[in-house]
């Protein structure tokens, strides 16, 4: 598998505090990687830096060439109101706004297929405001999807959800990866559920306290800690 991301040695610091501190990791095609860690552990400041959303950092990254990157935010303003169809806000994201629609074969093709495997052929008439918010974080993984087939970095997509649509969220998370062979970054705090689906843990606390096999984890004092910090 060839190595689509490449992390050395990163570390950003607000106000004069370490929130990140010397990061270091390679993730490949295909492979699925969970951060995790206790509340206000750098998780969300180490993605918006891979994200080229924050600039004050200090080491590198680098993606290999031509890649393809969605992103789906911690917060995504289910909230307000959004005048625009399921349809009109996945195809958004091979266009990066929302006027312009038309698409090419391959793009009609590829938004097909999205739509086929993530189940939401039905929903694509609807506007996007009168979803449930676990079918709108699905929506906006589609679009992600769209935006990036190669990469998704996903900060939380499952917060707030009730069991049933978290579990169907990561039903089509796993369904995508193994699908379109998509590079996953997930955040999340069901450590649980993210062990059982990830291939890779990075444990973050500042500093990398563990990154390694999902399996070799959840046999580590680190493992034990965090779940009961979490319950």
């Amino acid at each position: 598998m060839n190595t689509i991301l490449n992390v050395k040695n990163l570390s950003v610091t607000f106000d004069a505090q370490k929130v990140v501190q010397d990061v270091s990791f390679a993730l490949k095609k295909g492979e699925y990687l969970a951060l995790v860690g206790p509340n206000g552990a750098g998780k969300s400041t180490l993605l918006k830096t891979i994200i080229n959303d924050n600039r004050k950092f200090v080491g590198s990254f680098s993606f290999c060439s031509d890649i393809k990157l969605g992103y789906v935010a911690q917060k995504n303003s289910d909230d307000i109101y959004f005048p625009a169809t399921v349809k009109e806000v996945i195809k958004s994201g091979f266009k990066q706004n929302f006027f312009s629609f038309r698409l090419n074969r391959q793009e009609k093709e590829f938004f097909q297929s999205v739509v086929s495997e993530l189940n939401l052929s039905s929903l694509l008439k609807k506007s996007f405001y009168s979803l449930s918010g676990g079918q709108k974080r699905a929506v906006l993984i589609a679009r992600a999807l769209c935006t990036g087939s190669d990469l998704l970095i996903l900060d939380e997509p499952a917060s707030g959800l009730d069991n049933i649509a978290s579990s169907r969220l990561y039903e089509s998370i796993r369904t995508v990866k193994n699908r379109f062979n998509t590079a996953i970054i997930m955040v999340g705090h069901d450590i649980n559920r993210l062990c059982s689906e990830a291939d890779l843990i990075l444990c973050l606390e500042h500093t990398v306290k563990f990154i390694g096999k999902s399996t070799d984890f959840i046999k580590t004092p680190i493992y034990k800690e965090l779940v009961e910090h979490l319950v």
